[in-house]
């Protein structure tokens, strides 16, 4: 089934089709939502909401990108009005004392030196500006390619490029004296 008629037997109803599109979908979508916002609890509803999206607004899908990135756009808009509507004045939320980063909630085994890293990290990562850290969170988190984030973010991918760049090269001025060189 190619993208269109996905987005079709989504709008459907076809409960089969959007499942197996959720299912595909979701851990990206999360790890999306994740490193933008910081917040396991706050990313799972996110991604929530997403897929709600998706399934009310397949009927809108017009083919003229790939589904999936598509469905990146709506994660990336969705999160950016989370974060306006709890009135964050930058577009990322430090991360909080009280929450553990995703990968502190999967891997019990990280001593509270390397829980430490991932929080100065994020941090870190947090301090971008907003179009460096979708374009860092995309590359890294996701694993997409340059060409699609660029589809994402309306951009080229010579932009996409130069974003990831100066965020990696930020991310190394800012730790390179405490961790060593890192990225």
């Amino acid at each position: 089934m190619d993208d269109i008629q996905i987005a079709q037997e989504i709008s459907k109803g076809n409960q089969r089709v959007f499942e197996d599109f959720f299912n595909s979908h979701k851990l990206k979508v999360m790890n999306l939502c994740y490193g933008m916002v910081h917040d396991r609890d706050v990313a799972e509803d996110l991604v929530q909401d997403i897929f709600v999206e998706i399934y009310s607004s397949a009927h809108k899908f017009q083919g003229k990108s790939r589904l999936s990135t598509w469905l990146y756009r709506i994660a990336i808009n969705k999160t950016i009005n989370y974060l306006r509507k709890e009135k964050y004045r930058k577009f990322f939320v430090s991360v909080d004392d009280n929450k553990h980063s995703l990968q502190t909630d999967f891997r019990a085994d990280l001593n509270l030196e390397e829980q430490e890293k991932v929080k100065h990290m994020h941090k870190i990562i947090d301090s971008l500006p907003s179009k460096q850290k979708q374009a860092l969170v995309l590359f890294i988190y996701d694993e997409l390619p340059q060409k699609e984030i660029a589809e994402i973010m309306n951009s080229s991918v010579a932009s996409v490029e130069v974003l990831v760049h100066r965020a990696k090269q930020k991310i190394k001025e800012k730790t390179k004296n405490i961790y060593g060189n890192i990225i």
